[in-house]
């Protein structure tokens, strides 16, 4: 027994070494890059009434209610800035690794494929960016994690207590997203088949059902809003090349093609090892995780047959771990231990170094909205009149508005009726990072997410004129100003833009 408790020592020293240097990479820099639109929409509910949130999220959001009712709690005590919000999700993303250690330990039966899972989930580029994201997608990787850990126990030991916290913690990840039900139903089939026997089985399906059932409604209603549409607009076969990349090197890096071919042959290559050095007992073991990754995606593809298409990467995180546990147990066999471990270390340098070509390529980030703002400048300035206002006017991307209500809270949309007394015009235009593909599969928020738009030669707004432009990131300022306080109609803009072929998405008002 003694020798047991100390053999466990190296290891548990391991795991929480692999869950520190999470924590580290995961909370590094979480702030520097701007709340992109999503983010933003998250901002703006959780600062709502608990019961106006609850309200709203049906008409603009595409997930349950789980991770915003604990987001408008964490708020409460830690605030809404983009360090504060987005730390929540780094929480659940650190939880993830030791959750990753003790299902492989549990479902592998093994603890070297346990510190593997661990380091490759501690690792993986496409965790650690939604680690730093204000939504619910590392909350649905974590909970999905505690599913797959819970199915383990109650498929090997179906007692009332397993299958009661497999029922709990697949209810947890229903309620946290939709997307869940790609790992809960197959699970759950499973548990139905192997222990059809059992009464306590039926009670935690029955459980579950109610659980999914009490969903319905929200899911229906959101469907209705048609909230997540936008993801028809790129093409199927588009979206399903992005997984496999993404899995392994998250949403982007330099040299993002070799780095991901060299990732998909380390993949192979561990199939092989399984192939060659597994006994058949290593090998049914790594069938289970691979069984359940396979039936999720087929469940995903049959309900995109059905037309509902929700297929991106990001809402299939749920299969992310029982993908990663298959490469685990191929990568753990004991008769190919250094091989094995070697192309271990290849994915994790992999991960490594896509997640550090993101940190410094601006390119690759969220749009940086803090600096932008900087640019603009405080308003009033000292040198404007009282009363006056400015005009601040985003071309070509209608989510900019929602973001600057984060960044400009002191603005509103400019409105028919009334003008306003208008002593400058801010006009900002955006440009694509260079080697970024369509707008539309580029989904996750970087600075490609914003379609382009390029400054016009001239507006023509009585009165006013160009003083500067500044560069700013991707993004080009043309600043406007009138020596006094000109009467500006919204009609007016409209027209002075469209004379400059300039498409218009906002119009904000600043006032003193």
């Amino acid at each position: 027994m003694l020798s047991e408790v100390h053999s466990r020592r190296p290891v548990l020293a391991a795991v929480v070494a692999m869950t520190a240097f999470a924590a580290a990479i995961r909370l590094y820099g979480i702030g520097h890059q701007g709340l992109w639109f999503d983010e933003a929409y998250t901002v703006m509910l959780v600062k709502l009434p608990l019961g106006r949130m609850l309200a709203t999220i049906p008409k603009t959001e595409s997930t349950p209610y789980a991770y915003y009712v604990l987001a408008w709690l964490w708020t409460r005590v830690f605030g809404h800035g983009a360090v504060a919000i987005r730390s929540l999700s780094a929480l659940f993303g650190v939880a993830l690794v030791p959750v990753a250690y003790l299902v492989a330990k549990r479902l592998l039966a093994s603890r070297r494929a346990g510190l593997v899972l661990a380091a490759l989930t501690a690792c993986n580029p496409l965790l650690i960016w939604y680690s730093q994201e204000a939504r619910a997608y590392e909350l649905l990787a974590l909970t999905s994690a505690l599913s797959l850990l819970a199915f383990a126990h109650a498929r090997e030991q179906p007692t009332r207590r397993a299958l009661a916290a497999w029922a709990l913690a697949s209810a947890l990840a229903l309620a946290s997203h939709y997307e869940a039900a790609l790992l809960v139903i197959p699970e759950a089939l499973w548990l139905a088949v192997v222990h059809r026997r059992r009464p306590a089985t039926w009670v935690a399906l029955t459980f579950l059902a109610a659980c999914g059932g009490a969903l319905l409604p929200l899911l229906i209603k959101q469907t209705g809003e048609h909230n997540a549409a936008w993801i028809r607009k790129a093409p199927l076969g588009a979206r399903l090349g992005q997984i496999l990349p993404q899995f392994l090197l998250g949403t982007g890096s330099y040299a993002y093609t070799a780095l991901a071919i060299c990732g998909l042959a380390v993949c192979l290559a561990a199939l092989v090892l399984l192939a060659k050095c597994g006994r058949r007992a290593q090998r049914r073991r790594a069938l289970v995780p691979a069984a359940l990754a396979l039936a999720g995606f087929a469940l995903v593809m049959a309900i995109d047959a059905a037309g509902t298409d929700t297929v991106i990467t990001r809402n299939l995180l749920a299969l992310w771990l029982p993908v990663a546990l298959t490469l685990g147990a191929c990568l753990s066999l004991p008769r190919a231990r250094r091989t094995g471990l070697l192309l271990a270390g290849v994915l994790c340098a992999i991960g490594l170094t896509a997640t550090a070509s993101v940190a410094a390529d601006p390119t690759l980030q969220r749009p940086d909205w803090p600096a932008v703002v900087r640019a603009l400048g405080p308003w009033p300035s000292a040198r404007q009149p009282a009363g006056a206002t400015r005009l601040v006017i985003f071309q070509r991307n209608v989510w900019l508005e929602s973001l600057t209500a984060v960044y400009m809270p002191n603005t509103s949309n400019l409105r028919h009726g009334k003008p306003h007394r208008v002593t400058e015009i801010e006009i900002v235009a955006n440009s694509a990072p260079p080697g970024s593909r369509e707008h539309w599969l580029c989904w996750w928020g970087a600075g490609c997410n914003l379609e382009p738009s390029r400054l016009a030669a001239h507006y023509d707004i009585p009165g006013f004129h160009a003083v500067s432009r500044t560069h700013v990131r991707q993004f080009t300022i043309l600043r406007l100003v009138s020596a006094r306080p000109r009467r500006v109609y919204q009609g007016q803009i409209l027209r002075a833009l469209s004379r400059a072929g300039s498409p218009l998405y906002g119009v904000l008002i600043q006032r003193p």
